[in-house]
């Protein structure tokens, strides 16, 4: 290395003006690697770096604007070889060593080049030196572009972070306004009027704190745990869950079986969540005095016993419900909870390697079917992790 050369690295504040960049800490980073460079060269060092547009960057250290603006061929030149020689030879430089840049996809970005007007013969530990630096050369393009890309495109927010977060910030908010209703329930309990106002707040906060549930687990599910079960006792569980419900809004709500039902490798806990929300969002839909009922058969489909059902009820709330996108998020607008209901549900069965559909039933009805398979394969298994 001849630290002590012809060629003094010294900073070139009157260099044309560079475009490309977001930033200034990233120009001043390039700016050092080809500083660096030289310092590890002891010679003179040019940065280059095109695009289809022709160059946007340039830098040098021991070379002058001039010299620095001949080095970048001509559209009519183009980039060969024989253009880059003659060039050179104007200024009666010679390359040491030229190491191409490249992005991602392995196209071509720029050069990093070494030149010295007399053969100059590199050693090994510089030559290791300039590739990791133009490997860092690269990281910080990249880098910069990436940052410019995501300032510009509009991006949704990542649900490993986010959902966590807001369930976090609105759960936070339901814990601080119920502890004020509580204090204000203990103190004015004799006022006229406070019972029934608390307890309207307390349904809507009951209310909330379910759409919390179904907000986290829809956007941010949780590991599934499988087993071989039975699922003709999920589902009367299911079913005796709603009861209550069902007798409240003055319907009559059944299970019919067709046969006995195969065993099924599922995650017991959000396979029957699922089916309990389902008759549940069911319930909250049909007209008092109606009937619902849950009718389940297994069937064989190809080489696989599967199981299927389907839950009918009166479609007078659901007569512009568009059925393919019925299980969009917050799509089908129902009273009280439950938005997140269906395509929950779907989630659910679709990670068991069935379906979860919509469409009109028996009598004018809208039906909701299901499909289950009596067994899965290892892959459907990993397939349904998060």
């Amino acid at each position: 290395m001849n630290s002590d050369g012809p060629f003094p690295i010294q900073s070139r504040p009157n260099l044309p003006p560079r475009h490309g960049f977001t930033e200034s800490y990233t120009e001043n980073m390039l700016r050092d690697s080809v500083l660096i460079a030289a310092a590890l060269t002891g010679a003179q060092v040019a940065l280059v770096m095109q695009d289809e547009t022709g160059t946007w960057y340039r830098d040098g250290s021991g070379l002058t604007n001039e010299q620095l603006a001949d080095l970048e061929p001509t559209p009519s030149q183009g980039p060969t070889p024989e253009s880059r020689a003659c060039l050179l030879e104007k200024h009666g430089l010679l390359v040491a060593e030229a190491l191409p840049l490249v992005d991602d996809r392995h196209m071509v970005i720029g050069n990093l080049c070494v030149l010295s007007p007399e053969p100059l013969a590199l050693s090994e530990v510089q030559r290791d030196g300039l590739r990791l630096l133009a490997e860092h050369i690269q990281i910080i393009v990249t880098m910069d572009h990436q940052k410019s890309e995501s300032r510009t495109t509009p991006r949704a927010p990542s649900a490993a972070s986010f959902v966590p977060g807001l369930v976090h910030e609105l759960g936070s908010f339901i814990f601080g306004i119920s502890a004020c209703l509580d204090a204000f329930e203990a103190r004015f309990a004799d006022t006229g009027g406070m019972s029934k106002y608390g307890a309207n707040i307390r349904r809507s906060l009951d209310r909330m704190s379910a759409f919390i549930v179904e907000l986290r687990e829809y956007g941010y599910p949780q590991r599934l745990s499988w087993t071989m079960l039975a699922l003709e006792p999920l589902l009367r569980e299911a079913i005796e869950h709603n009861l209550p419900l069902a007798a409240k809004n003055g319907l009559d709500l059944q299970l019919h079986i067709e046969g006995s039902l195969p065993a099924i490798n599922a995650d017991k806990q959000g396979l029957q969540s699922a089916f309990t929300r389902l008759i549940g969002l069911i319930l909250q839909q049909e007209e008092p005095g109606g009937r619902v009922v849950l009718d389940v058969a297994s069937s064989h489909s190809g080489y696989r016993t599967v199981i299927s059902g389907h839950l009918d009820f009166s479609s007078a709330k659901m007569e512009n419900v568009d059925t393919v996108r019925l299980f969009e998020p917050f799509y089908f607008r129902v009273s009280g909870m439950g938005r997140l209901t269906l395509p929950g549900a779907r989630r659910v069965f679709e990670a068991h390697g069935g379906t979860l559909t919509a469409g009109p039933g028996a009598e004018g009805r809208m039906r909701i079917s299901f499909m289950l398979p009596s067994e899965l394969s290892y892959s459907l298994r990993a397939a349904s992790q998060p």
